[in-house]
């Protein structure tokens, strides 16, 4: 399975988004996330996923984020996760939410 590295952090209090570069193009997946989170950054999150066609469209998601690492499963397959930037979060919480992917 292909991985990929990029971001991932909070937009606000129910919005997140996660930056691939993925065979030299960026897909970025901006979502909804439920429930609030407080704010939080990771510059070391991977995806891992099938076909480059995985990250495309509207997809949803069930996860965890905090207190150091976060993961995202998407309903059609892919994972995004890893280590959150310092401090953290506390509590942890399971998340879930919708989100779009967009290539540039």
């Amino acid at each position: 399975m292909p991985v990929a590295k990029g971001t991932f952090h909070r937009n606000s209090p129910n919005r997140i988004t996660a930056v691939f570069v993925v065979d030299g193009i960026q897909v970025t997946y901006t979502a909804t996330v439920s429930p609030s989170m407080q704010p939080f950054t990771s510059n070391n999150a991977k995806i891992t996923y099938d076909d480059i066609d995985d990250l495309s469209s509207t997809r949803g998601y069930d996860g965890r984020i905090g207190t150091d690492t976060f993961k995202l499963t998407m309903k059609n397959g892919p994972v995004i996760e890893g280590h959150l930037n310092v401090p953290g979060i506390a509590p942890a919480s399971t998340v879930n939410g919708s989100g779009a992917w967009e290539s540039n």
